[in-house]
């Protein structure tokens, strides 16, 4: 045991100019310095240089031939070096830095000045002997001829640093940076001298206990030196090893990012060019994707490092067909447990929220975020069907929602227009996922169902009864309409039209001698009618998108080729492709207004004679006025030129499409007044104002949608079922936005209103439109439902009969089970309204009952909210009222008059009477 105050004290009495990676002086300041400290060291030293060159030979296992290589006296320096390894030595031999034991704790100034001797030691047992084409560097070039190198003092000097390292309090504030780096480059140095098994030993440790981007930084700062052949294949070796070592991915991208003034997407191209190259077997790519896969799940938020990631990824799967194998199967690894579950446990948990939002991400990331490269979108392909599903599962807030948006984009936009995007459509809507090569689905017992918190989900496992719905008509295109990508949306409408053309002209295989169950019935009319409707419903949902039309004036000529084929080949069933005619036709119309060049081409010429036969033989009066228009503009018989703009209809229609509010009511009111006049134009193009009510309910300013609520009053005059049935879809529409659906609500009260007892035609229609809202897990709609509800019962009361029932437990589950007071206010005062709204009620006389009860009930509960309370005290007071004034009639009518009359007295053959007087027969 040695008496560590004295080193210390010899240590303080020490200059390290090289400490701290200070500038050098000049050689003659240089010399001096070096000159002080060996007298100091001298003066404290109770050995001779050659017995601490031998304690250290022997504490560190030096051969005695190495140990007899160096000799200590011949240099200053090398004295130097010699004498202060053995104080470094000691001190780290006699200290036990590991122990947080008092007695083995040392202050921060003799700490201090053990990383100081540390560093000086490094630069000259180290750095002054490095392989002589490490000095081409500016930063090892001022420690050139410093040092004779000598192969066994710097085996030693690799030793002592070895031991030295891993004491950690050495590295605070980074202090063994420098000195990794001079290690790594006297390891090198020397291995092309002399192979040792001990420098393997302290790459190892280099690697395995230190920073390992440290490492990396290192050997890429070495080699990019201009090095002879074998110095650049060690550290080229050590690059490719590590690289290909757990972790080696992550630890080079990291340690290239610390590189300043360099660009993600530079780096990116580094690392792909280094990482993903010809040469490594197929073993090591296959573990080196492994290592990126992982890299990107751990760095999921992180755009810059995943931006790495997906450019290595694809450059693996550009090397080869085995690669690209081992990629395909692990995207569909993570999917696997959706598609083929292995448990089928009723309510079992499958993947919950944050799960599937990551995995979301990780393939928006893979397909579509970065700005370099990524997968390519082929890849998809199969996949959409499982896409679809989850985007229509999930919450319309969530951001994997639209994550999920832009990739369906992303695979559809890819696709060649004139025959893979078709074929592709064709098989979603057929639903044809089994056959080659098959696509990937969810389970049909897998559920997606709302969680406990909002706007999460859960995916379970559904009963065994449970029947999964493939509604592509309704997903698909909301999908589209959604974003911003109007080509895309322009080229997925004409391949279905094409498609629904195909359809209509094709002759029904589908024959059934004799159907004798409910499923043989089912199936039957499925295979025969569910494509078309599928396809009427998407296109019906494309031609309500505004953008449409205008990315439609740019392929008019393949718009009129479709609409020529369809009229040529149209089907003998009219009914079937009446709404599709009526869709086209309305389109046609508008392209021929706007472009005067298809009016006079020769396709629009063409067209003449296929019109005039569609009018002759369709008995629909609304196809009848709608080709009757187009022949007029076919045939001149006006101009669509300076004279369309003034038309009424135009100028209401382009006033209603401008963004200025004030400006959109103004439309609204000229077309409404159309409408009264029953302008031809405008009820030729009634479909036309129903789709721009339509998309003009959605403005945000109350002034534009309020309004809109009148133009819809309007038309129900005009088109009664057609107006309801689309107001009544679009609030049902689980994928509109929820402020939009609030409106369209609105919209069907009024027009309901308007209607008055005569909407009880489409009581069916109103009444599934309120009471499925009225179900709705979000409080505000529900509210809404209730409160539309309450109004459409006063209107429907001669009709309660038929839904009394569900009505009222409705109300009871909302009164009993619901949370939200505004909704049971609501509620009650469905009840209120409906009582409100019966005229008789000796014809209610079942249901007084109940209702009176449930009211009553509320009232006297003094712990009830005070607005339900005055609710049911309204009601009470309308029955009671009404109560009144049914006794008082019934009382007017039977009241009887005072008589006296004397029985017997000139009553000589009385009648005989059927029904006797009560007084008689007393």
């Amino acid at each position: 045991m040695v008496n560590t105050a004295k080193y210390f004290a010899l240590l303080e009495s020490l200059s390290f100019e090289k400490a701290l990676a200070k500038q050098a002086t000049s050689s003659k300041a240089n010399t001096g310095y070096l000159e002080g400290n060996l007298l100091v060291l001298q003066k404290y030293a109770k050995l001779s240089l050659q017995e601490q060159l031998h304690e250290l030979s022997m504490d560190y296992q030096l051969t005695p031939e190495q140990e007899s290589t160096i000799d200590p006296e011949a240099e200053p320096v090398v004295s130097y070096i010699v004498r202060l390894q053995h104080v470094v030595h000691l001190l780290t031999k006699n200290i036990n830095f590991h122990s947080d034991a008092k007695e083995d704790l040392i202050s921060v100034a003799h700490l201090k000045l053990c990383i100081q001797a540390t560093q000086e030691l490094s630069y000259y047992a180290l750095r002054c002997q490095l392989h002589e084409d490490f000095y081409k560097s500016p930063i090892f070039n001022e420690a050139k001829g410093k040092v004779p190198v000598n192969p066994a003092l710097l085996l030693l000097s690799i030793k002592i640093f070895v031991n030295i390292l891993p004491i950690r309090q050495f590295h605070i504030a980074n202090s063994m940076e420098l000195v990794q780096r001079d290690l790594l480059a006297a390891i090198i140095s020397l291995k092309t001298l002399e192979d040792h098994p001990e420098l393997d030993t302290a790459i190892s440790y280099l690697w395995q206990q230190e920073s390992k981007s440290d490492f990396f930084r290192h050997v890429l700062l070495l080699k990019a030196t201009p090095l002879c052949p074998p110095l650049a294949k060690l550290l080229h070796h050590q690059l490719l090893e590590k690289l290909h070592s757990p972790q080696g991915f992550a630890s080079f991208v990291e340690a290239l990012q610390q590189t300043p003034n360099v660009s993600p997407s530079r780096n990116a191209e580094i690392v792909a060019g280094i990482v993903a190259r010809k040469g490594f077997t197929q073993s090591a790519q296959e573990k080196m994707i492994q290592q990126v896969l992982e890299y990107c799940r751990f760095h999921l938020q992180d755009a810059d490092k995943m931006c790495v990631g997906i450019l290595t990824l694809r450059r693996f799967y550009d090397l080869s067909e085995r690669n690209q194998k081992v990629i395909e199967e692990v995207l569909s690894s993570h999917w696997k447990t959706l598609i083929d579950p292995e448990d089928l446990i009723a309510g079992l948990i499958l993947m919950d929220h944050q799960e599937l939002c990551n995995r979301i991400l990780f393939w928006q990331h893979l397909f579509s975020s970065s700005n370099v490269a990524c997968l390519p979108s082929n890849l998809l392909i199969e996949y959409l069907p499982l896409l679809l599903q989850l985007y229509d599962g999930l919450p319309l807030e969530l951001p994997a929602r639209i994550q999920i948006s832009g990739l369906i984009s992303r695979c559809l936009d890819n696709r060649e227009r004139e025959n893979e995007l078709p074929a592709v459509l064709q098989r979603l809507f057929n639903w044809e996922i089994d056959e080659e090569p098959a696509w990937k689905c969810l389970h049909p017992r897998v559920l997606m169902l709302p969680s406990a918190e909002p706007n999460k989900i859960q995916i379970k496992v559904a009963p065994s009864d449970y029947q999964v719905d493939h509604d592509m008509a309704r997903i698909l295109p909301g999908l589209l309409t959604s974003t911003s990508h109007n080509t895309l949306i322009c080229n997925v409408f004409l391949a279905l039209l094409s498609y629904m053309v195909n359809v209509l002209k094709e002759k029904s295989s589908s024959s059934v001698d004799f159907i004798s169950t409910e499923s043989e019935l089912k199936d039957f009319l499925h295979s025969k009618y569910q494509l078309k409707l599928d396809l009427l419903i998407a296109l019906n949902q494309l031609v309500a998108h505004q953008p449409l039309r205008a990315q439609l004036a740019l392929h008019t000529k393949e718009f009129v080729v479709i609409l020529k084929d369809l009229l040529h080949k149209r089907s003998e069933e009219e009914e079937t492709a009446v709404h599709i005619l009526l869709l086209i036709l309305n389109l046609l119309h508008e392209l021929i207004e706007s472009s005067e060049e298809l009016q006079l081409s020769e396709s629009s010429r063409e067209l003449k004679e296929q019109l005039l036969l569609l009018k002759s033989e369709s008995r629909n009066p609304l196809i009848q006025q709608s080709v009757q228009t187009l022949l007029n503009l076919l045939q001149g018989a006006w101009r669509p030129s300076d004279s369309l703009k003034t038309q009424p209809f135009q100028k209401a229609r382009s006033l209603i499409e401008k963004k200025e509010s004030h400006l959109q009511v103004y439309g609204i009111q000229l077309m409404m007044d159309l409408l009264h006049k029953k302008d031809p134009t405008t009820m030729a193009q009634s479909h036309l104002v129903i789709a721009l009510a339509l998309t003009t309910l959605k403005d945000k300013e109350s002034y534009t949608f309020l309004n809109c609520v009148r133009l819809f009053v309007a038309l129900v005059h005009v088109m009664e079922s057609e107006v309801l049935e689309k107001l009544s879809d679009e609030y049902l529409s689980e994928t509109a936005e929820f402020d939009y659906r609030l409106v369209v609500g609105e919209a069907v009260l009024k027009v309901s209103q308007e209607l008055g007892s005569l909407c009880y035609r489409y009581k069916a229609v109103l009444l599934h439109c309120f009471m499925h809202g009225a179900r709705s897990p979000v409080h505000e709609f529900r509210m809404s439902a209730f409160a539309n509800l309450a109004q459409l019962c006063r209107l429907l009361a001669f009709q309660v009969h038929n839904f009394f029932e569900e009505l009222l437990q409705l109300v009871n589950n909302e009164l009993t089970s619901g949370g939200y007071v505004p909704s049971k206010r609501a509620a009650v005062l469905v009840l209120a309204e409906l009582l409100n709204g019966m005229e008789n009620l000796l014809d209610y006389q079942d249901m007084l009952l109940p209702i009176y009860r449930l009211l009553k009930t509320i009232e006297a509960t003094e712990s009830c909210d005070p607005q339900m309370r005055q609710h049911a005290a309204n009601g009470l007071k309308i029955l009671n009222e009404k109560c009144r004034a049914l006794i008082q009639s019934s009382m007017e009518e039977q009241s009887l008059q005072k008589q006296i009359k004397v029985l017997g007295i000139k009553d000589d053959n009385p009648k005989p009477r059927k029904n006797r007087h009560i007084l008689e027969l007393n």
